[in-house]
């Protein structure tokens, strides 16, 4: 049986062995030094001593040691623990002196304190904490929660919330009370019925501007709508004090012009309506600057008889109304007035709102460079910089004396253009893309022509690649000495919080498919470890940490082999669909690194059959059945012949 058993384990060790090994080990150094050197007092007489009732430590009719709990300690939905967890605590408190604190609880109280300080942290938070979590083991048995030590020890100074989330925080320090949000009944209710407040004006124009400056190809979602800064300023000035979310104010207010159908991520995509098209050209003709809007009002429109008000669009049976002029008919109308007063002022207003779109696209390129990792480049960002480095070798040697290569005829080459678009999705330039995350490489600058053009920094290029090379090598060995100097049978305190931090996360994950990389990074605990765990001068990624000091525990792999975005999961559930998506991704990166070899011996040929045509030396047929050629070493030898041929001199 016990064979079968350790057949059925992984080479390495799975979590819960690990914590087993890791109790086991500090078990057996706290025995050490607590019991007597001379082993007059066993561990096993220890614990019937001291902790009856708990653990049953003994050996089998075979010598084994067993070791099983008596009565496991748990915790019921109403936070109430067993009557063996509140014994054993009463048992620890009771040896702790009552009038001070013992070093140990000294130190621990400090770390408490010392975050705390700073602002309040769950109880979670606090249990985790990388200089609080060491101090907390050093003093508590793994019987004794933190909570507990906490409301019996140092209650004065720290209290935990008895409600809603377990936030810690320092007595007398307590956080503002949060003003009483108005409900969504109260809000709707006081809304006019045949109009809009001056804050509901203000933020239907916004989410009409928004998405008239839209230029993806996907719709837009509201999500991408949140995010944009002219529509949260005048979504907080309406609904900041309410219960009342963005989605709910569409659907009551403005439901007749937007609605919203659920896509394949689970996001909410926008859908204009036919009563909303008029309305929504002329935003779009605002935005190139064609003149003043002439749509639907918004409150009671110029010349409208006092008293008169427009209902909101949604409560409208026919299409907009539009206001005509007021006075004279439209034959007898002279020309139209150079504007004045509250038009030129309107004017203003609206090349406000025209930097303000410029600030959301600045808003929306920051976002996407944020959603990309620092420390390396994505498969499909690797790709792009291969293509733009092969265009511009290719440009360079046709054209030597030239100051550099239009970027936007590199920008439309059929090699280059399909990947930018797949990486860039129009939310970004190409220019941006190129002096963001391969400036060091490739320099881009207005020419005299008038055009922007790209060529390589100085330093950079073919001509550098040896250095390039010994860069690569640099980073290599840098990366290596990070991990050289961990533990190799154990983890720094850095690094056992940063394992802990993203096995609880991954525990507590909802969804049926695996989270990826960009998910956890986006959590402010995870991001936080890695920053203390991971200096950044390694160039050590997280994705090489978790391979390499916990992979197994936690597996990464690209769908497919493919993807661009890392996969995340316990090993213990996504093992088989992991180890196939990272052979199949060896087995293509040794692909595409024969294609490369390929393809330069190609060029190679090419070249030579070129010089070989201009000196009457052509074979008919001859280049195409050397381009068909798949075996490397063939085409060396067809390159060595040709080159041999070429060196002969002419004699027929």
């Amino acid at each position: 049986m016990a064979a079968q058993f350790f057949d059925r384990l992984p080479v390495r060790l799975t979590a819960i062995e690990a914590t087993l090994r890791e109790h086991l080990v500090e078990a057996a150094a706290a025995a050490e030094k607590l019991l007597p050197s001379n082993d007059e007092v066993s561990l096993q007489e220890w614990v019937e001593c001291r902790m009856p009732g708990e653990i049953e430590l003994r050996t089998d009719g075979s010598g084994l040691v067993l070791l099983k709990p008596l009565a496991k300690s748990t915790k019921g939905k109403g936070g109430g623990k067993s009557s063996s967890s509140a014994s054993a605590v009463q048992a620890f408190m009771s040896r702790l002196p009552g009038d001070s604190f013992t070093q140990q609880e000294e130190d621990l109280r400090n770390e408490i304190v010392s975050a705390l300080e700073k602002s309040s942290l769950s109880l979670s938070a606090v249990s985790k904490h990388a200089r609080i979590r060491p101090a907390a083991k050093a003093l508590l048995p793994d019987n004794v929660p933190l909570e507990e030590w906490i409301e019996r020890r140092i209650g004065a100074e720290v209290s935990i919330d008895a409600e809603g989330p377990r936030t810690c925080r320092l007595q007398g320090a307590n956080d503002p009370p949060k003003e009483k949000k108005e409900s969504k009944d109260a809000f709707f209710a006081r809304l006019p019925k045949d109009s809009f407040l001056p804050e509901e004006e203000r933020l239907r124009l916004a989410i009409f501007d928004f998405l008239a400056a839209w230029s993806n190809q996907e719709l837009a979602t509201l999500n991408s709508m949140a995010n944009d800064r002219v529509v949260t300023e005048a979504k907080n000035a309406l609904l900041g004090k309410t219960a009342t979310n963005l989605k709910e104010w569409i659907e009551r207010r403005i439901g007749g012009e937007l609605r919203f159908h659920d896509n394949r991520r689970g996001g909410h995509e926008i859908h204009l309506m036919d009563a909303a098209r008029p309305f929504m050209a002329e935003r779009v003709a605002r935005l190139r600057h064609m003149g003043p809007p002439m749509g639907v009002p918004m409150g009671p429109p110029m010349g409208a008889p006092p008293g008169m008000m427009y209902p909101p669009p949604h409560m409208m049976s026919g299409p907009p109304m539009v206001p005509g002029p007021v006075g004279r008919p439209p034959h007898m109308m002279g020309p139209p007035m150079p504007p004045r007063g509250p038009e030129r002022h309107q004017e203003r207003s609206h090349r406000d709102k025209d930097r303000n779109a410029e600030a959301s696209n600045e808003g929306a390129t920051k976002k996407f460079f944020e959603k990309l990792p620092t420390d390396e480049l994505l498969d499909k960002e690797l790709e792009l910089r291969e293509a733009l480095l092969d265009g511009l070798d290719r440009f360079m040697a046709e054209h030597p004396k030239e100051e550099g290569l239009a970027l936007s005829a590199l920008g439309s080459d059929k090699v280059v253009k399909p990947i930018k678009t797949e990486l860039l999705k129009g939310q970004v330039s190409l220019r941006e893309w190129i002096d963001r995350r391969i400036g060091g490489e490739i320099q881009s600058k207005m020419g005299k022509n008038g055009q922007v053009i790209i060529k390589y920094r100085e330093g950079a290029g073919p001509e550098a690649e040896s250095e390039g090379a010994d860069q690569a090598v640099d980073a290599e060995a840098k990366s290596e000495a990070f991990f050289t100097s961990l533990p190799p049978d154990g983890f720094t305190p850095e690094e056992e919080t940063l394992r802990e931090v993203l096995l609880t996360w991954l525990e507590t994950f909802m969804g049926s498919d695996a989270p990826t990389l960009i998910d956890a990074s986006a959590n402010a605990e995870i991001q936080e470890a890695k920053n203390m765990c991971i200096p950044r001068q390694s160039g050590v990624s997280l994705k090489s940490w978790i391979d390499r000091r916990i992979g197994g525990e936690i597996a990464t792999w690209r769908e497919n082999g493919r993807s661009e975005v890392v996969s995340i999961g316990m090993r213990d559930q996504w093992n088989e669909v992991a180890v196939a998506a990272n052979a199949e991704e060896e087995a293509l990166k040794k692909e595409a690194k024969a294609g490369k070899e390929k393809q330069k011996i190609r060029e190679v040929i090419d070249l030579r059959l070129t010089e070989m045509w201009a000196m009457g030396k052509e074979e008919e047929g001859a280049k195409e059945h050397i381009r068909a050629v798949d075996d490397a070493e063939v085409l060396m030898k067809f390159c060595f012949i040709f080159y041999l041929q070429l060196l002969k001199p002419s004699c027929c």
